[in-house]
C-alpha cells in the first residue's frame, strides 16, 4: 500500500461521542451553555452537523437570551439555510428546493438522538475538554501538511519558512488556551499564599527580584512577576550599561538565570561591559589591551564570577517577538529563567511590516506584556524618548516622550526614565555623573524619584549614598 493511500484513509482526530454528549448535555441543562463556551468555538466541533447544531444553541442562548430545547432549537434550525438557492434555476420549475439547517443536521430524529446521547450531564465540561483537545490536535495536523507542501514548493526563503511555520504553530498554541474564571475567594488565597513567601524571603522590603539598588528597591519593592518594565532614555544616557548592571547583581549575587536580548550589540561587547564592571578595570585600557598585572588579575577573577552566573545572551539582530518569544518558553522550560531583558524595544522587527509605525510599536508592546503575564516573569524593555525632552529648559524626559507609540505608556506596568543631570550634553560624561532614575508610572506603587552615581570608565552604577552598599555585602 502506498504512502498516499495510508495517509488518505485517515481520518482527521474527533470524537464524534463526545460531540454527541456534549451537545445532548446542553440541550438538558442550559445553565451549562455559559460554562462551556468559554472555552469552546464552533470550529472546535469536527461534523458540521455539530457546528450548526451548537451555533444555534449559542445564539439562542447567549445572543438571543432564549432557553434552547428540542422545539426551540428546531425551530431556529428551520429558519436558517443551510444551503443558498441555485440561482440557475430560479426561472425553472424543477429548480432545488432550498435546504434549511435543520434538514441538513437530521430533523427531528437526529435532536432526539442527541437528547438522548447525554449519559450524565454533569461530565459536560469533560466532554468539551475532548471535543477541544481533538480539534486542536486536528488544527495541528493540518497545519503541519501546510508547512510540509510550502517547504516542498520553495517558494520562500528557509528563513521566512522557519519563522511563517512557528507563527502557524504558536497561533494553534494560542488556541489551546482557555479562560479561566475564579471567585474572588480563590484569589484572596493566592494572595495570602503569594504574602506569605514574601514574609519568608531575606529581604523583607523586597517582594520582587531586587535590583542591588537601595533606594530603587525601596520605591518599587524589586521586580515583580508578570509586570512589563520599560527603561526609556536618550541614546547615550545609559540604558544598556544600567539594564546589565541590574542583570549583573541578579546573575551575581542573587544567582537567578535571567535572558539578555541584544539586538543592537554583539555578545563579545557585552561580555567585556560585564568584565569591566564586575572588575572595575577602565574600559578604555580593556578595549586597547593596556592592563597593568593588578587589573589583568581583577579581569581573571571578575571572568571566573561571571562564568558560573547564569545569564543567557541572544545577540541575533533583527529578531521579531514571535522568535524572542519561543526563545525565551524555551529557556524558562529548560532553565528556569526570572528575567527577560530585551535592548531595545524599537528594534524588534514589526510581524506585519505594512502597518503604520505605531501599530507595529504597539503590536510589539503588547506582545511584551503577554511575554511577562505567561512566562510570570519581569520583562524589562529598553526604549528611547523622542527629542522633545532637549527642547525644555530642563531636558527631564516625560511619559509622553517615550518615541513612536502611546501604547508602551499603556501597556507597561512600570516606566523608568533616566535623565543624566550633571552634563546637558548627551554623550558627554565627566568621571562620574549622577544619574536620576525617574520613575514616570508603577501601576502598583508610588511614583518617585532616585539618584545613582554613574562611574563611565568603569561602565558601572552605583549607589549614590555609598554607605548603603553595605546592606549588599558591599558587592555593588
Amino acid at each position: 500500500m502506498s504512502m498516499d493511500s495510508i495517509d488518505a484513509s485517515r481520518l482527521p482526530p474527533q470524537n464524534p461521542e463526545a460531540e454527541r454528549s456534549l451537545l445532548g448535555c446542553l440541550l438538558r441543562n442550559n445553565e451549562l451553555i455559559s460554562e462551556v463556551v468559554q472555552n469552546l468555538r464552533t470550529e472546535h466541533f469536527y461534523a458540521v452537523a455539530h457546528q450548526l447544531i451548537y451555533k444555534g444553541i449559542t445564539h439562542l442562548y447567549v445572543d438571543k437570551a432564549q432557553p434552547v430545547d428540542l422545539i426551540t432549537l428546531a425551530n431556529h434550525l428551520n429558519e436558517m439555510n443551510a444551503i443558498a438557492p441555485d440561482t440557475k434555476f430560479k426561472d425553472r420549475k424543477d429548480k432545488q428546493e432550498q435546504v434549511t439547517q435543520y434538514e441538513e443536521v437530521g430533523g427531528a430524529k437526529y435532536l432526539a438522538e442527541l437528547w438522548d446521547a447525554a449519559p450524565v450531564v454533569g461530565n459536560a465540561t469533560s466532554y468539551a475538554n475532548i471535543v477541544r483537545q481533538k480539534a486542536i490536535v486536528r488544527f495541528l495536523v493540518r497545519t503541519c501538511h501546510d508547512i510540509e507542501r510550502e517547504a516542498f514548493d520553495q517558494s520562500r526563503p528557509a528563513q521566512e519558512l522557519l519563522d511563517h511555520a512557528e507563527k502557524r504553530i504558536m497561533e494553534i498554541a494560542e488556541k489551546g488556551l482557555t479562560g479561566e474564571t475564579k471567585s474572588l475567594q480563590d484569589a484572596l488565597q493566592e494572595a495570602y499564599t503569594r504574602l506569605d513567601a514574601r514574609k519568608a524571603r531575606g529581604h523583607q522590603d523586597v517582594s520582587g527580584i531586587p535590583t542591588g539598588y537601595l533606594d530603587l528597591d525601596n520605591l518599587t519593592a524589586g521586580f515583580q512577576n508578570n509586570e512589563l518594565i520599560i527603561v526609556a532614555a536618550r541614546p547615550s544616557v545609559g540604558k544598556t550599561a544600567f539594564a546589565l548592571n541590574i542583570l549583573r547583581h541578579i546573575c551575581v549575587e542573587e544567582k537567578l538565570p535571567a535572558l539578555f536580548v541584544s539586538l543592537e550589540q554583539a555578545r563579545i561587547e557585552i561580555a567585556e561591559r560585564l568584565l569591566c564592571c564586575q572588575a572595575r578595570i577602565n574600559s578604555h585600557n580593556l578595549r586597547r589591551g593596556m592592563l597593568n598585572s593588578e587589573e589583568t588579575d581583577k579581569l581573571y577573577h571578575a571572568g571566573h564570577l561571571l562564568s558560573e552566573a547564569k545569564m543567557y545572551i541572544d545577540d541575533t539582530p533583527g529578531q521579531s517577538m514571535l522568535r524572542i518569544a519561543a526563545n525565551a518558553r524555551r529557556l524558562k522550560l529548560r532553565h528556569g529563567i526570572r528575567i527577560c531583558v530585551i535592548d531595545y524595544l524599537q528594534l524588534i522587527d514589526p510581524d506585519d511590516k505594512r502597518d503604520s509605525r505605531q501599530e507595529q510599536v504597539s503590536a510589539i508592546s503588547r506582545r511584551l506584556k503577554f511575554l511577562a503575564r505567561e512566562l510570570e516573569i519581569p520583562v524589562i524593555a529598553l526604549a528611547q524618548v523622542n527629542r522633545s525632552s532637549e527642547d525644555r529648559q530642563d531636558r527631564r524626559p516625560r511619559l509622553s516622550d517615550l518615541r513612536e507609540s502611546g501604547a508602551i505608556e499603556q501597556d507597561a506596568d512600570t516606566v523608568m526614565l533616566l535623565h543624566r543631570a550633571d552634563s546637558p550634553e548627551p554623550g558627554v560624561y565627566a568621571d562620574t555623573d549622577k544619574i536620576e532614575i525617574i520613575v514616570g508610572k508603577q501601576r502598583n506603587g508610588p511614583t518617585g524619584e532616585i539618584g545613582l552615581v554613574y562611574v563611565k570608565k568603569y561602565m558601572r552604577f552605583e549607589n549614590l549614598v555609598l554607605e548603603h552598599s553595605s546592606a549588599y555585602g558591599g558587592n555593588l
